[in-house]
């Protein structure tokens, strides 16, 4: 009698992050989220730009315009100043940007 056995293992989880002056992000749940935080009360926006596997040609922006204004808020996980985009197909690129009206963004180049 011969036996198979055969062991299926689950993709490994990666995660993904990004900072560049006052812009934070990273991705969580096996890279399906995409997380954007404000960490400076500067009155600049920040932005992420992602690309996700199901639609690898189509680039993505996150906003976040909120920061530090009138009313605080939080993610899912309690981060502060975060906004996360919806639950998806897996990110594989992304940078974060801050924003200056009239000026080149600010950005941290491209991670994979």
């Amino acid at each position: 009698m011969l036996t198979v056995i055969a062991i299926a293992g689950a993709s490994p989880a990666f995660a993904l992050s990004a900072s560049r002056g006052g812009a934070r992000g990273w991705t969580e749940q096996s890279a399906t989220v995409m997380n954007l935080q404000d960490t400076q009360d500067d009155g600049h926006d920040v932005k992420a730009e992602y690309y996700r596997t199901a639609h690898p040609s189509d680039k993505l922006t996150l906003w976040n315009k909120q920061a530090y204004g009138d009313r605080y808020f939080e993610d899912n996980d309690g981060n502060a100043w975060t906004v996360e985009s919806g639950k998806h197909s897996t990110i594989f690129k992304m940078q974060v940007c801050e924003v200056y009206n009239n000026w080149p963004d600010s950005c941290s180049g491209w991670v994979e």
